[in-house]
């Protein structure tokens, strides 16, 4: 018998998408798994819609009454699964159909390795296809093996195209609660102990919109602190050995960097003043870096200037973007 896999699908309101979702999980060439829909209080047909999947697939639903959050829902997901491993799939992605069977193969192929994650696709509100490989559009290292160092830098693992034994969650416990980026923090713990593997093969989806928690920064506030920097100070409180093994200047430049993302999406909103803020802490963790320095002196343009500062700055994002060099990839 090959291991049992168990499906985590946290869902709130989720009546638009999620039949792509389920039908992606009916199509999976492999066969042993359960589904554990874990419905955060939606109050559209969901449920109706789940009950629809119900002869195709083993399925087991948990019921909120109210929204806990995608970290509880997630957390009671894996409590409730009885599968030898575990997989996540957002009610608005996709699966390819041979996503499973690759993935459970690798892992019975490599018993050393505790998780492992592949190359994905975005596409649009609508299903089309907007990068038909994140990989090789930009052009992101993807490394095998003990990436903690490496995933610490750059978070290039999105979460449903992960793979990972129940082992896992036994030995260092659920996502973190008390996180907002609670996968990025989980894989870092993942890969903290654990080997973490990359199968270079487009096997999932993963679907860009407007309603995501990750997007949006209209009213984000430039003082609180980003969340991947809430990240990064909870790794390191947790493992105070990887302080040492990365240097504070490693760390600096990483916090820097959600700083600047921050700075960068209020700026291209034309929150122009209030961009300065977040810009202005990431020069002070990485004072040379002269991408920060131009877009803090862009900050000071008038209205017209700030105009074309943006117009230039999204030009030369989205040829960094298509030459590989872009922003933080998907993280969510």
């Amino acid at each position: 018998m090959r291991p049992k896999v168990s499906v985590i699908m946290p869902v709130l309101n989720g009546e638009r998408f999620i039949d792509e979702a389920l039908a992606s999980i009916v199509r999976q060439q492999y066969a042993n798994l359960e589904l554990v829909v874990v419905d955060d209080g939606s109050t559209d047909t969901t449920a109706a819609h789940v009950d629809r999947f119900r002869p195709q697939l083993d399925i087991r639903y948990v019921r909120h009454e109210s929204c806990r959050g995608v970290a509880r829902s997630v957390n009671d997901g894996i409590r409730a699964a009885t599968g030898d491993l575990i997989s996540f799939l957002d009610h608005d992605d996709a699966w390819l159909p041979r996503f499973l069977e690759t993935q459970v193969a690798h892992l019975e192929a490599h018993p050393d390795v505790g998780m492992v994650h592949c190359d994905f696709q975005t596409m649009d509100v609508n299903g089309e296809i907007i990068e038909a490989s994140v990989a090789a559009a930009r052009a992101r290292r993807r490394p095998s093996g003990y990436v903690f160092p490496l995933l610490f830098q750059d978070s290039f693992i999105v979460g449903n195209s992960v793979l990972i034994r129940r082992e896992c969650f036994e030995r260092l416990g659920g996502f973190d609660e008390n996180v907002r980026w609670g996968d990025y923090h989980m894989w870092l713990k993942i890969a903290r102990h654990y080997k973490i593997d990359y199968v270079d093969a487009v096997l999932t989806q993963y679907r860009q919109h407007g309603t995501q928690s990750t997007r949006g920064a209209a009213s984000e506030d430039p003082n609180a602190i980003p969340v991947g920097v809430d990240v990064i100070t909870s790794i390191l409180e947790l493992y105070p050995a990887a302080r040492r093994e990365l240097g504070q200047r490693a760390i600096d430049r990483r916090m820097a960097v959600f700083y600047f993302d921050r700075g960068y999406r209020l700026f291209n909103l034309g929150n122009t003043p209030v961009a300065r803020t977040p810009l202005a802490r990431a020069l002070r963790l990485w004072p040379t870096n002269p991408r920060y320095l131009s877009l803090y002196a862009a900050t000071y343009l008038g209205a017209s200037g700030g105009r074309v500062a943006r117009d230039m700055w999204r030009r030369v994002r989205g040829t960094r973007a298509a030459a590989g060099g872009g922003i933080r990839g998907v993280t969510q």
